[in-house]
């Protein structure tokens, strides 16, 4: 069983997801981010709980989505928390 952080958002007004795996079989084990049906990115995480690797992932996403425009699916702009 894994454990996901998955959003729905618009990515420059198409409607899109971005995805967190923050672990496999516990936290932490098995981490990646994914937006859409890209193939995963993962990355070796440096923490050990639930909201630290969130915000780790979400940094990596961030930076991937850096200059799109990001919204909510209602066009309210997105605040990353």
């Amino acid at each position: 069983m894994s454990i996901r952080w998955i959003r729905n958002i618009l990515i420059d007004g198409q409607k899109s997801t971005i995805e967190i795996q923050i672990g496999a079989k516990s936290i932490g084990d098995k981490c990646y981010t994914r937006i859409n049906d890209e193939p995963e990115e993962w990355f070796e995480n440096i923490y050990e709980t639930r909201n630290d690797i969130i915000a780790q992932g979400t940094d990596y996403l961030k930076k991937r989505l850096e200059g799109k425009n990001i919204t909510y699916p209602d066009g309210q702009p997105y605040d990353w928390q």
